[in-house]
């Protein structure tokens, strides 16, 4: 009598068991993440390339010494223009932000770099400068200088990945100190 007993919880078990599965609520799984694909937005049409045109990834540049200083990104546009470049620089939206308690815009920047208006570009609020930066490299050619390798990028801009590209540097004593040749030619592979 105790074996049947013992028969019959089990089939009660596995009964309750196989209706439990079936009729559970369904969990829903997790949403994978999403890759973030940043928008595509090339740079503003109204930036002019001039001549022998150099872009700066100012955001970055005026980060080379121990403390952000649009002086040391000064001094980089100075040796860049004496090496005959003509210095386009690109800078995030929270550019004033860094060194300053508002917003700068091209406007503002001008004086404090000696560089003309219309060689700035102060992307807008949720635009990444990176992506600016390097359709406008790709568009026509250019250099770039930055310490940023845009490792996430070169799948999009494989141009930043091309020989002779990218010129990085830093402040070393006052002075600008460049890690690669300031008069290379890219490569166009």
């Amino acid at each position: 009598m105790q074996d049947l007993d013992l028969v019959e919880l089990i089939s009660i078990a596995a009964l309750l068991l196989v209706l439990f599965l079936r009729f559970r609520p369904k969990r829903r799984r997790p949403e994978r993440a999403r890759a973030h694909k940043a928008p595509v937005i090339p740079p503003p049409a109204e930036i002019p390339v001039p001549g022998n045109a150099i872009l700066v990834d100012g955001s970055n540049v005026m980060h080379w010494g121990p403390e952000p200083s649009f002086k040391i990104l000064a001094q980089v546009l100075r040796s860049l223009e004496r090496a005959g470049y003509t210095p386009v620089v690109f800078f995030d939206a929270s550019v004033g932000y860094v060194l300053d308690d508002h917003y700068y815009d091209e406007a503002k920047l001008a004086p404090l770099l000696a560089v003309p208006q219309e060689h700035i570009c102060v992307v807008n609020k949720g635009v990444i400068a990176d992506v600016s930066i390097l359709s406008m490299a790709t568009d026509h050619g250019l250099r770039v200088v930055s310490n940023d390798k845009y490792r996430d990028w070169r799948v999009k801009f494989p141009h930043a990945a091309k020989k002779g590209v990218l010129l990085d540097g830093t402040w070393r004593e006052g002075t600008v100190v460049w890690r690669g040749k300031l008069n290379a030619q890219v490569v166009h592979a």
